[in-house]
């Protein structure tokens, strides 16, 4: 493990990608500027710098899966006139990311089902599915009973409409950027999770979809 010493690279990392993504005139949906998914892109973009300038899962070629410690997940919300949920297996990782101290990132590969459906009257779609896979972040605290965290993570989505609800998407592949807070036990995760969901410029015209859900997870 590298020293604690190199975290403040962390920092320019960090800095770099998101310099780069807010002067990408694509970067983010056109309709969804907004705070949480400022959060949610630039932490995953962030988190995923560092993971590689450390040379840890998920950039090494070992995707380093510890499959003694899985969490099914399950995230309930909504987007105004969208109801969401989504399914979750994950395999946690076998190294953390950075330790310190009293605190570390941790994390997850994470295989995702996704079903919305609207309460319009009549939309152009009105159900739709989304698979995915996206490495979870954790920034937590060690050695509590009641771990507070803070979660991050993106990665490739596929819609199985390019139309969600009344808004054209131009794209089935999608991005899924994660903004999350919580708690955690030995055997419990317990929080909040924002989702946004955007294409990243692909193609335009790019709405951005953003999901507010309660997380539960259980480890097993």
């Amino acid at each position: 493990m590298r020293s604690v010493k190199t975290f403040p690279k962390y920092i320019m990392v960090t800095a770099i990608l998101a310099s780069f993504s807010v002067t990408s005139p694509h970067a983010f949906a056109a309709d969804a500027q907004n705070g949480p998914m400022s959060l949610a892109i630039l932490g995953a973009l962030g988190s995923l710098g560092f993971a590689c300038y450390q040379g840890k899962a998920p950039c090494s070629l070992s995707p380093g899966i510890n499959t003694d410690q899985l969490t099914f997940s399950l995230d309930l919300g909504e987007d105004s006139t969208l109801k969401h949920a989504r399914i979750a297996l994950g395999a946690n990782w076998q190294e953390k990311i950075y330790e310190a101290n009293s605190w570390e990132i941790a994390g997850r590969w994470e295989v995702n089902l996704n079903h919305w459906d609207s309460t319009l009257s009549n939309p152009d779609q009105d159900i739709g599915y989304m698979i995915g896979i996206t490495p979870v972040f954790h920034y937590q605290l060690k050695n509590r009973a009641i771990t507070p965290f803070i979660e991050m993570g993106g990665g490739p989505q596929l819609l199985s409409n390019v139309t969600v609800e009344n808004e054209f998407k131009s794209t089935q592949f999608q991005f899924g950027s994660i903004f999350g807070l919580g708690v955690k036990t030995a055997d419990f995760e317990v929080g909040y999770r924002y989702l946004h969901i955007s294409n990243a410029g692909i193609e335009m015209p790019n709405p951005g979809t953003d999901f507010h859900n309660i997380h539960v997870g259980y480890y097993f």
